[in-house]
């Protein structure tokens, strides 16, 4: 049987339809709620999907505006309303992190985090910054899924400040495991980042609603010792030392 060599001088091709299936709308409710908690008045229009064409057309907007302003995304390949055909910008973040010392990890995750304070630096929005939605190629981040909404449902430095608390929270596993003071790190190095957004001044008053959260999630031992929760409190606590004015819970 003669081998198949994969033909790596072809760069790699993604493709999503507008018939692909969308969020259900209990993922809806949860992005809903969780924006709430975080101190995010989400509209309920910007997280329920129902017109795969229209999110598809939109994020090829976003792609297309994106890359003339210099920003570093996948390039469109095609579109045609029905199907958006996008380049490669290398592994995501979660997937580069794999297999890294914790020394590494931290320095890429200080690094991400000073990114997205850059691309806010540059009056940009993600709306879908967690991990997932960011790529490293070992000399520079790039960006993918634009569907979500926000602006101009939220203003700006409200969106800006979503996307920070999205990555931190969707970097909840890695930190949990480097401990609270990675957590200190990851936001510092986004405040020293140029973002124009005062994070200390928004965690503020937002730390007694989390302490309150963990301390209800005490009284079911399902919830107390769930995964989500653990990773609340390792945010929180590197929260609470990012603010350095905060009450203890």
């Amino acid at each position: 049987m003669p081998s198949i060599t994969p033909d790596t001088t072809r760069p790699l091709q993604w493709t999503k339809s507008a018939r692909r299936p969308l969020r259900s709308r209990g993922k809806s409710l949860a992005i809903w709620v969780f924006a709430r908690v975080v101190g995010v008045a989400v509209p309920w229009s910007a997280v329920r999907q129902a017109d795969g064409a229209a999110l598809l057309a939109y994020e090829h907007e976003r792609l297309l505006a994106l890359a003339t302003a210099g920003e570093r995304v996948p390039p469109v390949l095609a579109f045609d309303g029905d199907a958006l055909v996008t380049g490669d910008v290398g592994p995501t973040l979660d997937d580069s992190l794999r297999g890294l010392a914790p020394d590494e990890q931290l320095r890429l995750l200080e690094a991400a985090s000073a990114d997205l304070a850059a691309f806010h630096a540059r009056g940009q929005w993600h709306g879908g910054a967690q991990s997932r939605n960011m790529t490293w190629d070992g000399e520079r981040f790039a960006r993918l899924d634009f569907e979500e909404k926000l602006c101009p449902a939220l203003p700006l430095r409200t969106v800006q400040t979503y996307d920070m608390l999205q990555l931190v929270f969707s970097l909840a596993r890695p930190l949990a495991e480097l401990g609270p003071l990675a957590v200190h790190a990851v936001l510092r190095a986004y405040a020293e980042g140029g973002s124009p957004v005062d994070l200390r001044a928004f965690l503020r008053p937002l730390l007694p609603r989390l302490c309150w959260v963990s301390r209800l999630a005490a009284w079911s031992s399902r919830l107390n010792d769930s995964r989500e929760v653990k990773r609340l409190r390792t945010v929180l606590d590197g929260m609470q030392a990012f603010v350095a004015e905060s009450s203890p819970c």
